[in-house]
Protein backbone atom coordinates (compact mmCIF):
# COMPACT_ATOMS: atom_id res chain seq x y z
CA UNK A 1 0.00 0.00 0.00
CA UNK A 2 1.09 3.29 -0.75
CA UNK A 3 2.32 5.33 2.28
CA UNK A 4 2.38 8.93 0.98
CA UNK A 5 -0.16 9.17 -2.17
CA UNK A 6 0.60 12.83 -2.64
CA UNK A 7 4.58 12.32 -2.80
CA UNK A 8 3.45 9.72 -5.04
CA UNK A 9 1.44 11.99 -7.30
CA UNK A 10 4.11 14.19 -7.53
CA UNK A 11 6.35 11.78 -9.24
CA UNK A 12 4.07 9.98 -11.61
CA UNK A 13 3.17 13.64 -12.98
CA UNK A 14 6.70 14.50 -13.40
CA UNK A 15 7.23 11.55 -15.43
CA UNK A 16 4.29 12.31 -17.86
CA UNK A 17 5.00 12.80 -21.50
CA UNK A 18 2.57 16.17 -21.22
CA UNK A 19 4.51 17.58 -18.60
CA UNK A 20 7.86 16.84 -19.58
CA UNK A 21 6.32 18.28 -23.36
CA UNK A 22 5.68 21.12 -21.59
CA UNK A 23 8.58 21.38 -19.13
CA UNK A 24 6.09 21.61 -16.02
CA UNK A 25 7.88 20.59 -12.77
CA UNK A 26 5.36 19.97 -9.87
CA UNK A 27 7.04 21.00 -6.75
CA UNK A 28 5.23 20.11 -3.90
CA UNK A 29 1.79 17.96 -3.65
CA UNK A 30 0.02 17.67 -0.08
CA UNK A 31 -4.02 15.97 -0.09
CA UNK A 32 -5.86 18.99 -1.76
CA UNK A 33 -2.69 20.92 -2.53
CA UNK A 34 -0.11 21.28 -5.61
CA UNK A 35 2.44 23.24 -7.03
CA UNK A 36 3.68 23.65 -10.56
CA UNK A 37 5.99 25.72 -12.51
CA UNK A 38 6.26 26.39 -16.51
CA UNK A 39 8.93 28.51 -18.12
CA UNK A 40 6.99 30.05 -21.21
CA UNK A 41 8.37 29.71 -24.42
CA UNK A 42 8.45 31.78 -27.87
CA UNK A 43 6.80 29.01 -29.31
CA UNK A 44 4.23 29.79 -26.90
CA UNK A 45 3.67 33.49 -28.74
CA UNK A 46 0.33 34.53 -29.94
CA UNK A 47 -0.16 37.31 -32.70
CA UNK A 48 0.74 40.22 -30.14
CA UNK A 49 4.20 38.55 -29.28
CA UNK A 50 2.87 37.25 -25.50
CA UNK A 51 1.93 34.18 -24.21
CA UNK A 52 -1.35 32.92 -25.88
CA UNK A 53 -3.87 32.42 -23.25
CA UNK A 54 -4.08 28.47 -23.84
CA UNK A 55 -0.72 27.86 -22.06
CA UNK A 56 -2.19 29.56 -18.75
CA UNK A 57 -5.01 27.71 -19.22
CA UNK A 58 -3.00 24.35 -19.73
CA UNK A 59 -1.39 25.17 -16.45
CA UNK A 60 -4.26 26.12 -14.65
CA UNK A 61 -5.95 22.71 -15.80
CA UNK A 62 -2.39 20.63 -14.98
CA UNK A 63 -2.30 21.89 -11.23
CA UNK A 64 -5.99 21.69 -10.07
CA UNK A 65 -5.28 17.72 -11.77
CA UNK A 66 -2.33 17.22 -9.65
CA UNK A 67 -4.09 18.72 -6.69
CA UNK A 68 -7.18 16.58 -7.03
CA UNK A 69 -5.67 13.49 -7.91
CA UNK A 70 -3.70 13.77 -4.52
CA UNK A 71 -7.26 12.90 -2.96
CA UNK A 72 -6.73 9.51 -4.30
CA UNK A 73 -9.43 9.43 -6.69
CA UNK A 74 -10.19 9.33 -10.40
CA UNK A 75 -11.39 12.26 -11.87
CA UNK A 76 -12.24 13.90 -15.27
CA UNK A 77 -12.21 17.94 -16.44
CA UNK A 78 -15.42 19.18 -16.78
CA UNK A 79 -14.81 22.69 -16.58
CA UNK A 80 -11.72 24.89 -16.81
CA UNK A 81 -11.80 28.92 -16.45
CA UNK A 82 -9.19 31.10 -16.25
CA UNK A 83 -9.23 34.93 -15.76
CA UNK A 84 -6.23 36.84 -17.07
CA UNK A 85 -4.63 39.35 -15.19
CA UNK A 86 -1.79 40.47 -16.66
CA UNK A 87 -0.08 39.90 -19.81
CA UNK A 88 2.30 37.03 -20.11
CA UNK A 89 6.03 37.50 -21.95
CA UNK A 90 7.37 35.12 -23.75
CA UNK A 91 10.45 34.98 -21.09
CA UNK A 92 8.33 34.67 -18.12
CA UNK A 93 8.75 31.44 -15.71
CA UNK A 94 5.13 30.90 -14.15
CA UNK A 95 3.95 29.13 -11.11
CA UNK A 96 0.92 27.95 -10.31
CA UNK A 97 -1.16 26.77 -6.99
CA UNK A 98 -4.16 24.73 -6.58
CA UNK A 99 -6.08 24.28 -3.68
CA UNK A 100 -9.13 21.98 -3.68
CA UNK A 101 -12.03 24.24 -1.75
CA UNK A 102 -14.92 21.50 -2.40
CA UNK A 103 -15.01 18.15 -2.21
CA UNK A 104 -18.31 16.47 -2.92
CA UNK A 105 -18.98 13.19 -3.83
CA UNK A 106 -19.50 13.81 -7.99
CA UNK A 107 -18.03 16.40 -7.66
CA UNK A 108 -14.72 18.59 -6.66
CA UNK A 109 -13.95 22.05 -6.88
CA UNK A 110 -10.47 23.87 -7.04
CA UNK A 111 -9.16 27.28 -7.14
CA UNK A 112 -5.76 28.35 -8.73
CA UNK A 113 -3.43 31.23 -8.40
CA UNK A 114 -1.05 31.30 -11.25
CA UNK A 115 2.32 33.76 -10.81
CA UNK A 116 5.14 35.02 -12.81
CA UNK A 117 8.28 34.90 -11.42
CA UNK A 118 8.61 38.09 -9.85
CA UNK A 119 5.34 36.93 -7.85
CA UNK A 120 2.74 39.07 -9.83
CA UNK A 121 -0.61 37.55 -10.10
CA UNK A 122 -0.93 37.03 -13.96
CA UNK A 123 -3.95 34.20 -13.70
CA UNK A 124 -6.76 33.30 -11.21
CA UNK A 125 -8.83 30.08 -12.08
CA UNK A 126 -11.36 27.70 -11.42
CA UNK A 127 -11.77 24.51 -12.47
CA UNK A 128 -14.45 21.24 -11.74
CA UNK A 129 -14.05 17.89 -11.77
CA UNK A 130 -15.88 14.48 -12.09
CA UNK A 131 -15.26 12.09 -9.65
CA UNK A 132 -14.94 8.77 -11.19
CA UNK A 133 -14.24 6.78 -8.51
CA UNK A 134 -11.33 6.00 -6.48
CA UNK A 135 -8.04 5.71 -7.25
CA UNK A 136 -5.47 3.05 -6.37
CA UNK A 137 -1.88 1.84 -7.17
CA UNK A 138 -3.93 -0.85 -8.48
CA UNK A 139 -4.17 1.78 -11.96
CA UNK A 140 -0.11 1.94 -12.12
CA UNK A 141 2.93 0.22 -13.67
CA UNK A 142 4.54 0.76 -9.93
CA UNK A 143 7.14 -1.46 -10.99
CA UNK A 144 8.20 0.57 -14.07
CA UNK A 145 7.45 3.68 -12.16
CA UNK A 146 10.03 2.57 -9.49
CA UNK A 147 12.51 1.76 -11.90
CA UNK A 148 11.88 5.09 -13.63
CA UNK A 149 11.66 7.43 -10.42
CA UNK A 150 13.49 5.05 -8.31
CA UNK A 151 10.90 5.76 -5.14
Amino acid sequence: MMENWPEFIKNHFNTLPYFKFMQATVLETDRGYAKVTLPIKPEYSNTYGIAHGGIVTSLVDMVSGVALRTLKLRIVTIEVTTDYLKTVSLTDHLTAEARVIHEGNKLLHADISVYNQEEVLVARGKVIYYVRGEDSEDNYDLATFKSRNSI
